[in-house]
């Protein structure tokens, strides 16, 4: 790296403001002015001054910045802990979690091309042989420092995944600008530094004009973040967080940050869509329209190989979709950028075996915490990381567990209880398990019947924190914390496939299956299913369509079939409407007074949740008039729709209200 000696600016504290202290703010970002240098116009002088200068005026309070390259040495001239940290994502983490120091982003600053990402470069000099990473097969490499995301384990991870027929003899560089001069001093074959640097090496004289080039690319990671500490005063921090993220028109701080867009939201500040239906897996968002236009307005499309059977996890950066290669013998996972849909990484792994409804992934990839947990058919289920792809930790139901392939594939996406990662493999002895999600340690297991279709969920029901859902023979309840079965039941009419999932509502529980129809149990204090249902709609039986609830009103599809039930009216059929679409699987998605009907021949329906009959408000086909046979359930971030089609994943943008 680029370093001068950190500079304490040390803004003068009106008279006014002498009864509070300082907002004591670290500035680790290694292109502000006075960590970098000015050799490039433009770049590495960022003036956090002028944003200090700004928050003064708006708060009525004094900030302190204080500019060092770790948050060590910060800490050691401000001797007390500070109120906020604006740095590289990877590098606040590292040292605040050395240091034991809580921080969570609030924002995330956009450079001068709109990005809140940053990359690493693979460096050789020119005149290399090399021309793909492939051809650095026991060559040295030097990585970048071990806190920088995107040129240690970004990069380190590339490397694993190429097949060198000789492992590179690495190294990890101590500053960001070292393995640069290390490669043009020819101490290294090449070095991996983030993409930014290369520009300011020349300008400042430390590398010949030519005298390197870029032999690849390493996936992106989150960039710039202005933090908040444990210690920092709510109210400052909303306070600070609003003003920061209403720069777009101040062009001289865009102009002083080198930002396009100053900061904006950082990831998980809007509903990101990162679960299966969404939130608590209810399939429901306040961010549906009242209405549609008469076509919605495509942002990207991202092509896709193989069938449209799960649907993607998004969040505001990125999207996650499970896919297949066109040859139905590898699993692919895809991490897409959400601002324009190139791929960011992807997880390919060997996954060949016939199943019914093709041997792709069933389970929408579950995002938690920096974590993404991927599930495939054939019963692989990969933890990686958000950032990266990188995988922390794979397990298998059938090679791990001794359970036996289901006749439609592994279908139920792991289920998120604190720290717990609830499995169900089905295996006699391991029905359901809960592993350690973040190092996939069996926590517990539990005996009992094989596995089914459904997605768990977990809830408070008569008085009594658990997880619900189907094993192939009945309904249960689980106690998350030990594993312990609390309770069994079988339907009157027997079981049925298990597809469809449990819904939680208002202290009971909403099951809709072909073979027993539409029923709303409650519970004993004891935190038992009370086996007689309270209502119940022997007309409403979907197979795979899971229900939702809207004010007091259901909706799902069933045979050709779609029903509005009244939950206030002993769960009467309002209306119901017959149409081929509705034949094959639906998926609906509630919300805003809305629902939203995406079903299996690509037809997207917008319909009045109040209404007390089938009049659609709109009606569209986004993928046109050709076949689409799509079971994949959309997602819904913010005014952002993603839905997949035949052979794509494309975002639409809603309209706003």
């Amino acid at each position: 790296m680029i370093r001068l000696t950190g500079l304490l600016f040390a803004l003068a504290l009106p008279l006014s403001q002498a009864e509070d202290p300082p907002v004591q703010v670290v500035v680790m970002d290694p292109l502000a002015l006075p960590l970098s240098c000015s050799c490039v116009d433009g770049v590495g002088q960022r003036r956090y001054d002028q944003l200090a200068a700004h928050l003064e005026r708006m708060t009525g309070r004094s900030f302190k910045l204080t500019f060092e390259e770790s948050l060590d040495l910060a800490l050691r001239r401000i001797r007390s802990e500070p109120d906020f940290i604006i740095g590289k994502d990877a590098m606040v983490r590292f040292d605040a979690h050395r240091l034991k120091l809580s921080v969570s982003p609030l924002a995330d600053l956009t450079d001068r091309d709109g990005r809140t990402t940053q990359l690493g470069v693979f460096l050789v000099r020119t005149a290399d042989p090399a021309r793909r990473l492939g051809d650095l097969s026991g060559r040295a490499v030097m990585l970048g420092p071990v806190e920088e995301a995107e040129t240690h384990q970004a990069a380190k991870d590339m490397l694993q995944k190429v097949r060198l027929a000789k492992p590179p003899r690495l190294d990890s560089a101590g500053a960001i600008d070292s393995g640069a001069l290390a490669l043009s001093d020819g101490e290294v074959d090449a070095a991996v530094v983030p993409d930014y640097l290369p520009p300011l090496l020349v300008g400042c004289g430390k590398v010949e004009p030519g005298a390197v080039r870029v032999l690849a690319t390493t996936p992106s990671v989150p960039g710039v973040r202005l933090f908040r500490t444990g210690t920092t005063d709510e109210a400052l921090a909303r306070r600070v967080a609003a003003e920061v993220t209403a720069l777009t028109k101040r062009r001289d701080l865009l102009i002083a940050l080198e930002s396009a867009r100053g900061f904006i939201k950082p990831l998980g500040q809007t509903a990101a869509w990162a679960d299966w239906r969404g939130p608590s897996r209810l399939a429901l968002t306040q961010s549906l329209p009242k209405k549609l236009p008469k076509s919605l307005r495509k942002i990207w499309s991202a092509k896709l190989t193989g069938p449209a059977v799960a649907g993607p996890a998004a969040t505001e950066s990125r999207v996650i979709t499970p896919d297949k290669n066109s040859e139905a013998t590898r699993d692919l996972f895809r991490c897409l950028d959400a601002a324009d849909g190139s791929e960011m990484w992807r997880l390919d792994y060997a996954a060949a075996g016939d199943i019914d409804y093709s041997n792709s992934s069933r389970a929408t990839p579950v995002v938690h915490d920096g974590l993404v947990y991927l599930h495939g058919a054939l019963g692989d289920l990969h933890c990686v990381r958000l950032d990266t792809g990188a995988v922390v930790w794979r397990t298998n139901y059938y090679r791990d567990y001794g359970a036996k392939l289901l006749t439609w594939g592994s279908s139920s996406p792991p289920l998120i209880v604190d720290d717990k990662l609830i499995i169900n493999p089905g295996a006699p002895d391991a029905s359901l398990a809960a592993l350690d999600r973040k190092t996939g340690r069996l926590i517990w297991k539990t005996p009992g019947h094989a596995a089914a279709y459904s997605a768990f969920v977990v809830g408070k029901l008569g008085g009594r924190r658990q997880v619900i859902g189907y094993d192939s023979a009945s309904l249960g309840g689980w106690d998350p914390a030990t594993g312990d079965r609390l309770w069994e039941h079988v339907p009157r009419e027997g079981a049925d496939f298990n597809v469809t999932t449990p819904l939680i509502h208002a202290d009971q529980l909403l099951l809709a299956t072909e073979n027993n129809g539409t029923r709303l149990h409650g519970f004993s204090p004891d935190g038992k299913i009370n086996p007689k249902p309270a209502l119940a709609n022997g007309s409403l039986a979907p197979d795979t369509c899971s229900p939702v609830i809207v004010g007091d009103r259901v909706f799902a599809t069933a045979y050709g079939e779609m029903y509005c039930l009244d939950l206030k009216d002993g769960m009467k059929t309002v209306w119901v409407a017959e149409d081929d679409m509705f034949y094959d699987h639906t998926n609906v998605i509630g919300g805003n007074g809305r629902v939203l009907v995406w079903t299996n021949s690509g037809d997207l329906l917008l319909l009045d949740a109040a209404a007390n009959e089938f009049k659609p408000l709109s009606r569209l086909r986004p993928f046109g008039d050709g076949k689409v046979d799509s079971m994949s359930h959309p997602a819904i971030v913010g005014n952002r729709l993603y839905l997949r089609g035949p052979n794509e994943l494309a975002c639409f943008e809603f309209e706003r209200d």
